[in-house]
């Protein structure tokens, strides 16, 4: 189904105002060619935990007191930034 003369102008604005605001994502979506993004946030704090807790269990045979509150630190970090995730995450859906 062709689009109408007025629907063809509104979108020719969207484009315009697109290129204006957001130049980067327009050329991406004008080429085509789809960009990587960053790691994911949930992987990314699944490993930052699991740092964490390598770190903790390090610290036990080895003795090490920064050893495990930095593995406490990262593990606390990691499960901070996921709850935040979450929230923006579910926050966008309504």
């Amino acid at each position: 189904m062709p689009l109408s003369e007025r629907e063809r102008k509104v979108l020719q604005q969207l484009e315009r105002e697109l290129f204006i605001q957001d130049p980067d994502l327009a050329r991406q979506l004008e080429s085509g060619v789809p960009v990587r993004g960053p790691v994911h946030p949930r992987i990314r704090d699944v490993v930052t935990a699991a740092v964490g807790v390598l770190l903790i269990l390090l610290a036990i045979p080895f003795n090490v007191f920064p050893f495990a509150l930095a593995g406490m630190l990262l593990v606390a970090h990691a499960l901070l930034a996921h709850r935040k995730y979450k929230n923006e995450s579910s926050s966008r859906l309504l």
